[in-house]
């Protein structure tokens, strides 16, 4: 019988062998969708987390945005809700907004040739002959004038500007303001003593009632019409009698003492420049390189901080002229912070505040040494002989507005001139000087001429007999 040969049972068993190798095609594709499925399950998981996530965090964003947006909308109410009500120089008043009537008045005044302009206001400042095209022009324009003149009734003043635009609303047009200020003024000159300081006070008042509501170069305009109004007012009040004089002195202490609200100009910068914020935060803002809603998103976080920053625009109405200097002092020290900003919004929003505000200082100065001066030039005519001092020179109103102290002042040696002075932008007293350092004046000067009094000339007869 045959012997059946047998192996050892081997003690240990091999490794299982890979079972994928030994099935079908068709199985081994199951197994490699079932481990794509699982991947993409996992995938999935992570994004709809992940967009729950941003969910959350765009409706949280979302709500912050619509908050603040809310915010603005009812600051920029309050900030139309404004107006300016001021006392009527003379006469009765009218319940209408100058600025609107001003703005009337200048629809379709074509803006003056320069040559014109420039011989125009030559013969203001230096006092030459009002003729040829000048002349001509300021006759042609005597409809307008007397609307202009009108204007000054108006009991409150307001100008309106598309604060929704942001920075690119539409702007008055200045350089027409200054056109018919130097038509209002060359029309002045030619006419009587009184009606001349009459007419020179509201081409001031009409500087003035353009600077509420209206952007801080408004308050500058103001100054420069101030400014050219001061050689036609020195001319005129040297020929004006007691009455004038005295009108005209209260004319002025009334403008010097009630100025404008400047600080609406820098209350609708910081409003436009956070709507300009609103857009660029906005989900639903118009397609851009960069503005996918995403990326609108990403970047709300910086958008907001900044927004956060400008804090309540409304503060600045505390920015007044009668408060300077302080009140320029309470501007620089919030644009520090502002020009440390990364953001160029930020960092932009308060460029040429500064300068606007001293060039309102020079204006409110002027006005000031107007006040005083006209005040002195009417009490010596009233009374006959010029007191020890200036007339309401220790009054706090009339205090220079770049330091806080008095005005400087000086008679000159022949007793013909009044000459009242600021100390101006640098804060130190400069004689009088007129020398421009920069972009301003070492002082800020006027000169009146003093006419012979009645007393005075009575006081030389009666030495000219006793002499005999």
């Amino acid at each position: 019988m045959p012997t059946i040969a047998t192996s050892p049972v081997p003690t240990q068993l091999p490794p299982d062998p890979d079972l994928s190798e030994n099935l079908p095609t068709n199985g081994r594709r199951h197994l490699e969708t079932a481990d794509e499925a699982s991947i993409r399950i996992k995938i999935a998981i992570v994004i709809a987390v992940v967009a729950l996530l941003l969910a959350g965090l765009a409706g949280r964003s979302e709500v912050q945005f619509r908050h603040k947006s809310d915010a603005l909308d009812a600051q920029i109410s309050a900030y139309r809700a404004q107006r300016w009500e001021r006392q009527v120089l003379r006469g009765s008043g009218k319940d209408e907004n100058a600025a609107a009537r001003i703005y009337v008045a200048l629809a379709g005044l074509k803006a003056l040739p320069d040559k014109v302009r420039e011989k125009l206001a030559a013969s203001l400042y230096y006092g030459g002959e009002l003729d040829g095209a000048p002349l001509a022009l300021v006759e042609a324009e005597q409809k307008r004038i007397a609307a202009l003149r009108d204007a000054s009734r108006g009991r409150f003043s307001m100008t309106s500007i598309d604060v929704e635009a942001g920075t690119l609303a539409t702007t008055p047009d200045y350089r027409q303001v200054m056109d018919a200020a130097l038509l209002m003024l060359a029309h002045a000159r030619r006419s009587k003593p009184a009606e001349c300081l009459e007419i020179a006070a509201q081409t001031i008042r009409m500087g003035q009632d353009l600077v509420p509501g209206a952007p801080l170069e408004a308050a500058s305009i103001a100054m420069r019409i101030t400014s050219v109004a001061i050689p036609v007012i020195a001319r005129c009040a040297g020929a004006a009698d007691v009455g004038a004089l005295m009108q005209t002195a209260r004319d002025f202490h009334t403008m010097a003492t009630s100025p404008p609200p400047v600080g609406s100009g820098i209350e609708l910068s910081d409003l436009q420049a956070l709507v300009t914020l609103r857009g660029l935060a906005d989900l639903s803002g118009e397609a851009g390189d960069d503005a996918t809603a995403m990326a609108r998103l990403r970047r709300r976080p910086v958008l907001f901080e900044a927004w956060e920053q400008f804090g309540r625009p409304d503060r600045w109405r505390e920015v007044r002229s009668d408060g300077y200097p302080a009140a320029l002092e309470v501007w620089r020290k919030d644009q520090e912070w502002r020009a440390r900003s990364s953001l160029p919004l930020l960092a932009g929003a308060g460029a040429g505040v500064e300068g606007w505000l001293l060039d309102d200082m020079r204006g409110q100065a002027l006005l000031r040494c107007l006040t005083v001066g006209l005040s002195t030039l009417a009490e010596r005519a009233r009374r006959g002989k010029l007191g020890r001092e200036p007339k309401r020179l220790d009054e706090p109103a009339m205090r220079d507005p770049f330091s806080g102290d008095l005005l400087k002042w000086r008679v000159n040696q022949t007793g013909s001139e009044l000459t009242i002075w600021s100390v101006g932008e640098n804060r130190r007293d400069d004689r009088a000087s007129r020398e421009w350092e920069r972009q301003s004046p070492a002082d800020v000067v006027i000169h009146l001429p003093l006419t012979e009094a009645e007393d005075e000339k009575a006081t030389r007869k009666k030495r000219r007999r006793w002499r005999r």
